[in-house]
C-alpha cells in the first residue's frame, strides 16, 4: 500500500484517449483526497518521461497504444520501481491468458472498459488510502474499530462518518432500523439503542453487494430483508460496543433489531431525553447518506 508523500495523493493517467484520461481523473476527484496531483501522458514513452521527475503512488495505464504496449509498460515500471509504484490497467482487453499476463507482469488490478466508477474507486483507495496517518490519528479511540468496520462493509469506497448535531424526529426516514443493546448480547434490560436510517441501511447493503442501483429502492419502500440488514447489524454492533466502552460491565453488544416506524413510541421517548447519546452522518461521495444515533439508557 502506497504512502503519498507529503499527504499529497498523486497519480499518473497513461491513455491515449483524452475522453478516459478525463473519466479517470474526474472519479479520482471524486475520492476527495485532501490534496492532489494528476500528471497524464498519451503514450507509454511520454510516461517514461514523466517518471524520471514524478513518482505518484499509483499508475493507472491503457494497454493498446501506440509503439509501446501498456503491457510493456508495466513490465518496465515494475523491473525499475518494484514495488514502489504499483501500476494497474483500465483496458479493453480481455482475454483471460493476456489479463494473466498482466499479473504475472507486475500489475496490481486490471478493469475492463467500459468501467463503473465504484470498480476504479475501489482500486484507487486500496493503493492510496483516503485516510493518511494524521487522519486516522483524529479518531476517537473507541471508533477505531467501527471505522474498520465500515470500511471492510464499504469495500473500500472512500466515506466519511463524523458527528453531526442531534438528530430530530423529524430527520429520520420514515422506517428505521433499530438495535437493542445488552450485556453479553442480552435483555432485559436495554442499556443503550441505536437507530439507522434507511439511508445508511440502504448504502452498507447496496455498496458491499455491488447493488448501488437498489440502494434508492430500500430507501422509497422503507424496508430491507433479513439478509440486506446484515451489513447494517455488522456495523452497529461494532458501533455500539465500541460508544459503550468504559460501562461498568464491559462493552455492550447487540441484543435484538428490527425495522420500525418512526412512530415508534419508544423511539421518540428515547430521542427526547437525549441523554448520553451521539448522532454520527455517513456519507460515501457520489453514492449516499445516512444517519444513526446511538443513546445510553441511564
Amino acid at each position: 500500500m502506497s504512502t503519498s508523500t507529503g499527504n499529497v495523493a498523486k497519480f499518473l493517467i497513461v491513455d491515449d484517449s483524452r475522453a478516459i484520461q478525463s473519466i479517470i481523473k474526474r472519479v479520482i476527484e471524486s475520492c476527495n483526497y485532501p490534496k492532489l496531483e494528476i500528471q497524464s501522458a498519451s503514450d507509454a514513452e511520454s510516461a517514461m518521461d514523466i517518471l524520471e521527475k514524478f513518482k505518484p503512488d499509483l499508475i493507472i495505464t491503457d494497454w493498446h497504444m501506440h509503439k509501446i504496449s501498456g503491457l510493456e509498460f508495466c513490465q518496465h515500471v515494475s523491473q525499475t520501481y518494484g514495488n514502489k509504484i504499483p501500476i494497474g490497467f483500465v483496458t479493453t482487453e480481455s482475454s483471460q491468458e493476456k489479463i494473466e499476463l498482466a499479473y504475472q507482469s507486475g500489475a496490481k488490478f486490471v478493469i475492463n472498459k467500459p468501467f463503473q466508477d465504484m470498480d476504479l474507486r475501489t482500486q484507487l483507495v486500496r493503493f492510496v488510502p483516503l485516510n493518511g496517518a494524521a487522519k486516522a490519528s483524529t479518531v476517537p479511540d473507541e471508533l477505531k474499530n467501527t471505522i474498520s468496520t465500515l470500511s471492510t462493509l464499504l469495500k473500500g469506497e472512500p466515506f466519511t462518518f463524523e458527528p453531526c448535531p442531534p438528530l430530530a424526529l423529524a430527520d429520520f426516514s420514515e422506517n428505521n432500523f433499530l438495535g437493542l443493546f445488552g450485556e453479553n448480547g442480552k435483555t432485559p434490560p436495554v442499556n443503550a439503542l441505536a437507530i439507522m436510517d434507511m439511508g445508511a441501511v440502504g448504502v452498507l447493503w447496496g455498496v458491499h453487494n455491488d447493488q448501488q442501483s437498489m440502494i434508492l429502492s430500500i430507501v422509497k419502500n422503507g424496508t430491507a430483508s433479513n439478509e440486506q440488514l446484515d451489513e447494517a447489524r455488522k456495523f452497529m454492533d461494532e458501533f455500539g460496543a465500541g460508544l459503550s466502552i468504559g460501562y461498568k460491565n464491559g462493552p455492550l453488544k447487540l441484543a435484538r433489531s428490527s425495522i420500525v416506524n418512526r412512530q415508534f413510541p419508544r423511539l421518540e421517548m428515547s430521542l427526547a431525553s437525549n441523554e448520553g447519546r451521539t448522532d454520527y452522518k455517513l456519507t460515501v461521495p457520489g453514492i449516499g447518506v445516512g444517519y444513526v444515533t446511538y443513546i445510553k439508557l441511564i
